[in-house]
């Protein structure tokens, strides 16, 4: 049994997170961040509606307006140095993307590789161009919003979202096993109810995340943003224990096979880039949770844990990645310049299983992010989006010197969310990617002003006090008594 209503209650939840990003991205930036956050992790909101419709599209449109009227309040953001290639750099892969787009529009009708079923249309081509204007505007509204709230507010936001959409996770498993009623049920474009289940044995929960896949991926960051705020020492409130536990307990019960591996090594390569700054509680309750989840998981059937198990030693790409992947690899030039917006299917459609029902009929893509980049924009364009968050940590690297403590605490923190959202981002693919680095180019910016402004105080402060101890011990004019 489903909650079938629930699809009305979603609709009513992004017209709020609509109404309060119009209402408060001027006033009160803040509240329209966190309403663009949730928005962008709640994949459901998709599902349940049946139709296309996200509060975060109306964060594009504005960041598409703020590109020619930026927002007067705030101050002007200027990054010099290396520092100002990360945001040319994500410039130059949307332009790339969209002109190797329109050279592909031309030349595979023109070489008859698209057919009747599976053609290049040019309502394919508006909804792909509009597609990549809401990813360019989503990332300039993290680049205009990201001078009024800092990195750790960022990270507590992130947080305390993951953690209310894991105990709902827990609740809806609870209410499953007690009443069978599924509080957050799949619903698709059809207005079909699916289950959550694996071989129909197995509940997976999916909270209000949409998929057990998109809750898992939530978690993950969740997990990730509270590695780093213990290890930088940013309150998320008392007794915050529960914070974790809550969301490793959603993970498991997401039974997500990337959810649980990225969340391995996300947290895994944190701990050791920073293990200086690790606590011996920090280290003590990670052997805990380890050591849980090792052992067998008490009050779980016996049909959860072989699910478990099941999902953990998956190793293999979806589907529709596969067909991608092989796709690529049989047309070396498509996989080193892209084949434009929306095109891979017209090759990789013929690489599906013939077992295979799924997208036969009409367009789709890799979900992993670095086989979406590489079907859309090829080599070219991958080598450019990773060029970008390259660019800042060698920025970072260069002139760390100068910062001060602040300065310099504030831009590991941005640069490790950056690297953990890039990580999420290559395993599944996510607009939330294009936010996150919009709004880590303006925090790093901020941060290397901050720096050089201080420096020119410093300077200025060291020059008049040699003017002043210069005027003070002049020494007295000759033969003067």
């Amino acid at each position: 049994m489903d909650f079938a209503p629930y699809q009305f209650i979603a609709l009513g939840m992004v017209a709020v997170e609509a109404a309060l990003i119009f209402l408060t991205y001027r006033r009160n930036p803040r509240v329209a961040i966190y309403m663009t956050i949730i928005s962008l992790v709640m994949k459901g909101q998709y599902l349940w509606l049946g139709r296309p419709l996200y509060a975060w599209h109306l964060s594009a449109f504005l960041g598409l307006i703020f590109i020619a009227l930026p927002p007067r309040s705030g101050g002007d953001i200027v990054a010099g140095g290396t520092l100002s290639l990360f945001r040319k750099v994500m410039i130059a892969f949307f332009l790339y993307s969209f002109l190797i787009s329109m050279l592909m529009w031309v030349l595979l009708p023109a070489a008859g590789i698209d057919d009747a079923s599976h053609n290049v249309t040019l309502e394919r081509m508006a909804t792909q161009t509009f597609y990549l204007l809401l990813l360019v505007g989503i990332f300039w509204f993290g680049v205009t919003v990201g001078r009024f709230m800092s990195i750790r507010d960022f990270l507590r936001a992130i947080v305390i979202l993951a953690a209310i959409t894991a105990y709902f996770a827990i609740i809806q498993v609870l209410v499953f096993s007690l009443f069978g009623v599924n509080l957050f049920p799949i619903i698709g474009s059809d207005n079909i109810l699916r289950s959550a289940f694996i071989l129909d044995t197995t509940f997976r929960a999916t909270s209000f995340a949409g998929e057990p896949k998109h809750l898992g991926m939530l978690m993950s960051i969740g997990l990730s943003a509270f590695f780093l705020t213990r290890i930088f020492r940013i309150s998320v409130g008392r007794y915050s224990l529960h914070i974790p536990i809550s969301m490793i307990t959603a993970l498991l019960l997401s039974l997500s096979t990337t959810g649980l591996y990225l969340s391995i090594v996300s947290v895994g390569t944190l701990a050791l880039i920073f293990l200086s700054r690790l606590r011996k509680i920090d280290l003590a309750l990670f052997a805990v949770v380890v050591v849980l989840g090792l052992t067998d998981l008490v009050g779980f059937s016996g049909s959860f844990e072989s699910s478990l198990a099941q999902q953990l030693s998956k190793f293999n790409f979806e589907v529709q990645d596969e067909s991608v992947m092989l796709a690529l690899l049989e047309n070396p030039a498509f996989a080193f310049l892209g084949t434009g917006l929306g095109n891979i299917h017209l090759f990789a459609v013929e690489y599906l299983p013939a077992n295979f029902p799924l997208f036969r009929t009409g367009g789709y893509k890799a979900n992993s992010g670095f086989l979406f980049i590489l079907g859309d924009s090829g080599i070219v364009g991958l080598a450019l989006l990773l060029l970008a968050p390259a660019c800042a940590l060698s920025a970072y690297l260069k002139e760390r010197g100068a910062y001060d403590r602040d300065a310099r605490r504030e831009g590991m923190i941005t640069l490790a969310l950056l690297g953990v959202a890039l990580l999420s981002f290559m395993l599944r693919y996510s607009e939330l990617y294009f936010f996150i680095a919009g709004f880590a180019y303006t925090r790093l910016a901020i941060a290397r002003n901050h720096a050089r402004a201080l420096a020119v105080e410093n300077s200025a402060s060291r020059h008049f006090r040699r003017a002043e101890q210069k005027r003070t011990h002049k020494p007295s004019p000759r033969g003067a008594s």
